[in-house]
């Protein structure tokens, strides 16, 4: 049986399991080259999950999405004229969010709404494939649920609002998944208020402070270890969290919220500014946790939603007593929905938590595979091929040397962090690296690059244990620096001590591991600079012309596949 997920909102796109098994992931972007694209129901994500598969559109037995932007077409009824309300895309295409539809008509029953036959045939599907519609959190938990294995946890979400809600509480115990809060029942008639939503205090900061909300909040929280918080207790003050773990807020609505930032950060220094809304945001965070963990005792937590990318509170929470271990979904923002809502459609044909073939993520290279092959097939007179049986090792020389390459290896990273097949690669050792390889990149960042360390070794150079190795192997959480390593590997380490680690197993990435593990043999460091093969406000790579693109752009001085390595021919 073939699933496929969508979600067609911001940061859109595709994934596809067949049976119990996630076997391609896609994000829009990743094709389009445009930064978080979305509204988009034709999604050329899907034709690409499906390419990865080998399959066609008449082969999918199951859709499952979430309640956004589908055609005007595809609708039964609607609670506005068709000319209103409508977003017009380049294509001419009229699409209408589905959730807002369904709560101005006070109806949960998505049939009644959607012409299903018509949205069948907008897709290209069989007339006989099922169509499942998910609730927006939780898609975002059954990430989480999924790739644990765990018998009991709380499974949160949070994030700038979904079907109304901002905010949702899942338990599992006893082999049941209970939701306490965020429920479609009570959402219909009691619409959380968007003021109550720290993640959205958290983007509004990231406009006030000139950046780009939705996608540039990590600038924010990289900037709040250089200010002071000076309007953190303001700001928590307005945030009331019940003993039920219900948060409400003093203020009311987007508008009173928006207004209320900016009049307490008027006149502010934009490190103040960031140091406040982080500081504010782990308080609230911190305490809607401990009052859902008095109600619902657990030691484990699944975290996902948007709010769950700043992992410097990811790193707060598994600080939090009595925490076991904590899981943050890779793809922890809206780009993730379409695998929850994949594994929503199986716990509905598999009879609940107890049906699904749980287990932990090892990998996560779900997207478009390219060989080495393909890689330097690709090149043409602009570079140079060197053909070597031992890149790793020619790869560490470099390394050691002060150049700057990329790894181009397999199937494209699922989730917003490079792990190791779409990664740019440097030596820790200097801090100046990170203003170089910036400056190269069109970048102005303000953490340190991350870095990537052999299993082995984690623990050693890293706070790491029990509670967050499952969290670093995907670098969703940033850890302290042990004392003896922070002067010998500045450019991965924050001013605050921290740095966000990525753990490497061999069996998951060889050519990555093993360039690791020559370089420490010939310098004695432990970890190499790992940052995102991309420019600034570009899409990962994706593609070997794109890698070839970069190269001959100087954003990098080589390429490295399992095949050798590629220079430009100059």
């Amino acid at each position: 049986m073939y699933i496929l997920g969508i979600h067609t909102g911001h940061d859109a796109g595709a994934a596809l399991f067949k049976n119990q098994q996630l076997v391609a992931f896609c994000k829009e972007e990743r094709l389009s080259r445009i930064k978080n694209h979305g509204g988009v129901f034709a999604l050329a994500a899907i034709d690409e999950v499906l390419r990865i598969a080998g399959i066609e559109r008449q082969q999918i037995d199951v859709l499952a999405m979430t309640r956004i932007k589908i055609p005007l077409s595809a609708y039964k009824r609607t609670s506005r004229p068709a000319k209103d309300f409508v977003d017009r895309l380049r294509d001419g295409s009229r699409l209408r969010n589905l959730y807002r539809e369904m709560y101005r008509l006070r109806t949960l029953d998505e049939s009644s709404v959607v012409d299903l036959p018509a949205l069948r045939k907008a897709l290209q599907l069989r007339p006989d494939t099922e169509i499942d519609f998910v609730n927006h959190h939780k898609a975002h938990i059954l990430g989480s649920v999924m790739y644990t294995d765990w018998q009991t946890g709380l499974y949160l979400s949070f994030d700038g609002g979904g079907d109304h809600a901002f905010y949702s509480a899942y338990e599992l115990k006893d082999g049941q998944l209970v939701c306490h809060q965020g429920e479609d029942e009570i959402l219909l008639t009691e619409a959380q208020d968007p003021a109550a939503s720290v993640a959205l205090a958290y983007a509004y900061t990231t406009e006030i402070c000139g950046f780009t909300p939705l996608r540039h909040e990590g600038k924010i929280t990289g900037l709040a270890a250089f200010g002071k918080p000076l309007a953190a207790d303001a700001i928590r003050d307005q945030y009331l969290i019940g003993d039920d773990g219900h948060i409400a807020s003093r203020m009311q609505g987007y508008a009173e919220l928006k207004a209320f930032l900016q009049q307490i950060f008027n006149g502010m220094r934009r490190e103040d500014i960031a140091a406040s809304i982080q500081t504010a945001a782990e308080e609230v965070t911190l305490a809607w946790i401990r009052s859902l963990r008095k109600r619902h005792p657990a030691t484990r937590l699944g975290l996902s939603g948007g709010l769950f990318s700043n992992v410097r509170l990811n790193q707060r929470i598994v600080e939090m007593p009595g925490i076991e271990e904590i899981f943050v979904f890779p793809a922890m923002s809206d780009e993730g929905l379409p695998v929850g809502c994949a594994i929503d459609s199986l716990l509905r044909r598999h009879g609940g938590v107890a049906g699904l073939q749980r287990g932990r993520f090892t990998d996560l290279y779900y997207g478009s595979a390219y060989s080495g092959t393909d890689l330097m097939a690709a090149a043409d007179s602009r570079f140079r091929l060197q053909p070597d049986g031992e890149p790793a090792l020619t790869t560490a020389r470099l390394l050691v040397e002060g150049l700057v390459g990329a790894v181009f290896a397999g199937g494209m990273e699922m989730g917003p962090r490079a792990l190791g097949a779409r990664s740019i690669l440097a030596s820790p050792t200097r801090r100046e690296v990170n203003d170089s390889i910036n400056k190269r990149l069109e970048r102005t960042e303000f953490m340190p690059f991350a870095p990537y360390v052999l299993d082995q070794d984690a623990e050693e150079v890293f706070e790491i244990d029990d509670r967050n190795r499952y969290a670093c192997r995907f670098m969703t959480t940033t850890t302290g620096v042990r004392a003896a390593y922070q002067s010998s590997i500045p450019a991965v380490v924050h001013v605050d001590g921290t740095a966000r680690p990525q753990i490497v197993y061999r069996d998951d990435n060889p050519l990555y591991y093993d360039i690791l593990a020559q370089f420490k043999q010939l310098s004695g460091v432990p970890c190499l600079v790992n940052t995102s093969f991309n420019a600034h406000e570009e899409p990962i790579i994706n593609t070997p012309q794109e890698a070839l693109q970069a190269l001959a752009d100087n954003r990098i001085d080589f390429l490295v596949c399992d095949r050798g390595l590629i220079f430009p021919s100059a």
